[in-house]
């Protein structure tokens, strides 16, 4: 017997729209996606800093189902993005099913009823049958723990929550962090400041990104010939798949991606100390790559300094880095980027037993396939752990996980269950074959990234290519989960001692 679902979808980004064209497609008409901001796009509505792009081309970084013909440039701007997420919510009828500026601060499954309550920061409550994390990895800012010595009178800011009224016109400007965020704000900064400290911890490997405008007669084809913008991001989707052995730790791609990066280093910075100040001691891809023409450049500027101390404290009108020096500054960029490892960090989630998701990721974050986690049932995440593909879209990923929640949903359906839950020896698999997997790969070398939990184990990251993870759920197989409570306790718990040793 065939019965009714409602779900709650947590996240108006990508993965949430995605999620909800799909549930409507598959005749799924009770859910509701909730999302704290004022309108859809996630991550590309909350960050408007100077500079923002993507560092996937355009035509790549969009759903398959709705190719965009348009797209202005190779690779395309935040509103040029987030313009084309909001004409997908609005194509595919989603405005019914949205509640914005609503934003869940908890989740917690009863036992009794077997439903979730979702609970707003308004202290609103919300019961669903499913509920969907679509919150992905960038969400939470990661600010500096900057010391105040002193009250400090000028401004700082995170890239996360950009102050358009702030004028950086002849301003005197401390940059932390050399992320893509710090690689696309610098040069901007740099047009109109009358000093920039660029802050580095350490360096980090950057590549050149070759962007252009596409032309009217591109364009042109894409808009009207047969396939033609299809066809390109088909070869675009191979393109990054024949890259997934820049992963590997000495591979023979790494060591040509290397020489372009160097090559660009020894191109654009004629200073020798300079030159070797940015270049990374890292192994090359161990942290997120950089794509970027103009960041290097712009440091090479008269009025740009490289700094590399970290900055550690502030007085009334300076910024101090741990080696001592004071510099003299009137705002305070922290491109510091997110902690992107914490997952759900910022909604309490209680599972079956009362137990909060925190405990159970104590060791760090899992979940099967990246959305189910024992002894949370009903529930699913999308962009969840170790599907952060290194070698192609994330878009792809995303639309692979909405289509097997979908698929798991529509059993549910036609058999009318109203539980399911990954058990616990499917997920235990799981994890030593992403771990096994793991080895070998450039995140296992003795470096620090956002990729890796407190203990070590990387848990943000996918160790094979985007292809392999559309295989791997393209169906949904009932025997990896249970369709009634068991009375055992539902606990994963990965070993830290089990985690994979660095690599030499």
């Amino acid at each position: 017997m065939s019965r009714n679902i409602s779900v709650g979808i947590i996240g108006a980004g990508p993965g949430g729209l995605a999620l909800g064209i799909f549930l409507r497609k598959a005749g799924f008409d009770d859910f509701t996606i909730f999302d704290r901001e004022d309108g859809v796009g996630g991550t590309w509505r909350i960050n408007t800093y100077p500079g923002l792009a993507c560092d996937v081309k355009s035509h790549l970084y969009s759903y398959s189902f709705d190719l965009n013909p348009g797209w202005s440039r190779l690779w395309s701007g935040q509103a040029e993005i987030l313009a084309y997420f909001e004409r997908c919510a609005q194509r595919y009828r989603l405005a019914p099913h949205l509640a914005l500026r609503t934003e869940v601060v908890s989740a917690r499954w009863n036992d009794t009823t077997r439903t979730w309550h979702l609970v707003t920061s308004t202290g609103a409550e919300h019961v669903f049958d499913v509920v969907v994390s679509a919150v992905g990895l960038f969400t939470q800012p990661a600010m500096p723990d900057l010391r105040e010595e002193e009250p400090f009178t000028g401004t700082v800011v995170h890239t996360a929550r950009w102050d358009h009224s702030l004028d950086l016109t002849g301003k005197r400007v401390a940059v932390l962090g050399t992320g893509s965020t710090a690689a696309q704000l610098v040069p901007e900064i740099v047009k109109v400041a009358s000093a920039v400290y660029s802050i580095q911890r350490s360096p980090t490997w950057v590549l050149p990104k070759p962007d252009r405008k596409y032309t009217d007669r591109e364009r042109w084809l894409f808009a009207h010939v047969p396939f033609a913008k299809k066809l390109y991001r088909t070869r675009l989707w191979l393109r990054s798949e024949s890259n997934i052995s820049v992963i590997e730790h000495g591979s023979d791609k790494t060591h040509q991606f290397r020489a372009a990066a160097d090559a660009m280093l020894e191109r654009t910075v004629p200073d020798d100390e300079l030159r070797r100040r940015l270049t990374p001691e890292t192994p090359f891809g161990c942290k997120r790559l950089v794509f970027s023409s103009d960041f290097i450049p712009a440091l090479t500027e008269p009025h740009v300094e490289v700094v590399s101390s970290p900055a550690e404290a502030l007085r009334a009108q300076s910024l101090v880095t741990e080696d001592g020096r004071e510099l003299d500054v009137d705002v305070v960029v922290c491109a510091t980027g997110y902690a992107a490892a914490d997952y759900l960090g910022q909604i309490a989630v209680t599972g079956e037993g009362g137990r909060s998701l925190h405990d159970a990721w104590r060791d760090g974050a899992y979940a099967y396939l990246g959305m189910a986690v024992p002894g949370f049932p009903n529930m699913f995440m999308l962009y969840g752990p170790n599907t952060n593909v290194g070698s192609n879209s994330v878009i792809f990923m995303l639309e692979a996980q909405a289509h097997y929640v979908v698929r798991a949903l529509t059993y549910l359906r036609r058999h009318g269950k109203s539980y399911v839950a990954v058990r616990p020896d499917t997920m235990r698999a799981f994890i030593e074959r992403i771990d096994r997997w793991m080895q070998g790969t450039v995140w296992t070398t003795r470096c620090s990234s956002y990729f890796r939990a407190a203990n070590g184990r990387v848990v943000t990251q996918w160790p094979r290519s985007a292809r392999d993870f559309w295989v791997m759920t393209r169906r949904f197989r009932p025997r990896d989960y249970r369709f009634e409570p068991s009375t055992d306790r539902p606990d994963v718990h990965v070993d830290p001692h089990a985690v994979l040793e660095d690599a030499p």
